[in-house]
Order: C-alpha cells, then structure tokens, then sequence
C-alpha cells in the first residue's frame, strides 16, 4: 500500500510544474522569429525584478485556478489573456490526477476489503498442511531411491520415475523442490497394475495432489475405505474412481 499512495503526485507539484512550464513559453513568445531582431534585444534586457514579478504573478494565478479563483481584476488585460488558457489546462490535469489517485486507492484498499482474500488464505494455509503431514504420513520415495528400488543403475536418477509417469503407471507430487512418489504403487521395484488402471479411471483433469489426496482418503464408494489400501480389491478402487468422474460430470 505504501508504495501505490508514494507515486501520487501531489497537487503542489503539479501547480509548481505547471507555473514553471508556462513562465517557459510566456518568456518564450517574447522572443522574436528571426534571430537579430529588435525583440531580440528587448527579450535580452528583461530585468531581473521584471521576470520575477512575472513569475510571481503566474504561480498566483495557477494557485488561484486550484481554489476556484477567478482571475485578478488587478492583473494588467494582456497578462489575463495569457493566463487564461490556465484554467481549462488545470482543470483537464487536475482531473486526470484525481482519476489516477482513486485508482491508485481502490487498488491499495482492495485486498484489505475483499471479503474472499481471508477465506482464500485459509483454503491455501490447510492445503499447504495437508500436504506436508501427507509427505509425513504417507510413506514416499525421492527419484533416487525409486530408482535403486528398482535396481536401475541410469546416471540420470530422475529417469525411471519419469518414464513410468510418462507411461501413467506412476505419479508423484512436488514439495519444498523434491519430487516424490507415494510408496504404495510399487510392488517388488516395479509399478503395481492396479495403480495404472485406477489411474486410467480417475478424471483427466485432476491435478497430480488431487490424485494423492484421493488415495489416501477414506472413499464412501469402498464403504469408508482407503484406495490405496485397497489396491487387493482393484475393480473396486477402480469404480470408486470412475464414480468420482460422474460426479464431477454431473
């Protein structure tokens, strides 16, 4: 929030650029179109005081454009005429930055007023637990160890696991940057079958702690049962699975 309300810019920035650019082109039109001129010289002799009471004069009158002041009847004719362009310029910018600013605080104020950011705060914080007391629970393998279960001596250690997931015989899931694959799918160092046809059975769109949550979860299709203590029982694990595709279809 701090750093979206700092990029406001004030409105004293804005009167104090705004004077500075016109006493620029006001200093300007005195000067002539070709170089040698008489105005030459006359733009050249401006007195100091005479520049600085004009300067004076156009920062009085963007300031009182700001306050809804209407030009000073003191002012000389030829200098109102110059300021009049002022107001409509002020106007013009003053709303843009009014526009910004709301954006910038609807923006800053926004999470802190949204009635879902705690409930979704919740939601992550009980599934990143979850997650963490499933590594804890639930025995696991590292790509490494799956592959000397598996007896297989590759330099890449990462390579049988990626092969029997690229095969949908296996799956695993990330956590604190290390890939692990939930134990009970393999049988001798080798994938149990029952696991691919499950697999094969549950929606394609599931993600792949959506699928080891599944797993390990009591099932009312297998009577409060766990899937993957179930895998003895594959056509039934399997149903369970398919049912839970009807279900998301329906």
């Amino acid at each position: 929030m701090t750093n979206a309300l700092s990029s406001m810019l004030k409105e004293a920035e804005i009167e104090r650029l705004m004077a500075d650019t016109l006493m620029e082109r006001l200093t300007a039109a005195e000067a002539p179109r070709k170089a040698g001129g008489k105005n030459v010289a006359r733009s050249r002799n401006l007195k100091a005081a005479g520049l600085k009471r004009l300067k004076a004069i156009v920062r009085k009158a963007v300031r009182d454009v700001f306050d809804g002041v209407g030009a000073s009847e003191k002012l000389d004719p030829a200098a109102v005429r110059l300021l009049e362009p002022i107001s409509a310029v002020v106007a013009r910018k003053r709303a843009e930055m009014s526009e910004r600013n709301m954006e910038l605080l609807v923006e800053a104020m926004l999470p802190a007023n949204d009635p879902m950011s705690a409930v979704r705060s919740k939601i992550e914080a009980d599934n990143a637990r979850a997650r963490v007391r499933l590594a804890e629970e639930v025995p696991c393998l590292t790509s490494a160890e799956l592959a000397e279960l598996a007896g297989h001596s590759a330099r890449n250690r990462s390579a049988t696991g990626s092969r029997w997931k690229a095969e949908r015989k296996a799956f695993s899931v990330q956590l604190s940057g290390r890939e692990l694959f939930p134990a009970f799918q393999f049988k001798d160092g080798k994938p149990d079958p029952a696991v691919a046809r499950v697999l094969d059975a549950l929606p394609p769109g599931m993600s792949q702690w959506q699928v080891a949550f599944w797993f390990v979860s009591s099932n009312p299709w297998l009577d409060g049962g766990v899937p993957s203590e179930n895998l003895g029982k594959v056509d039934a694990v399997v149903e369970a699975a398919r049912k839970l595709g009807e279900e998301a279809a329906g």
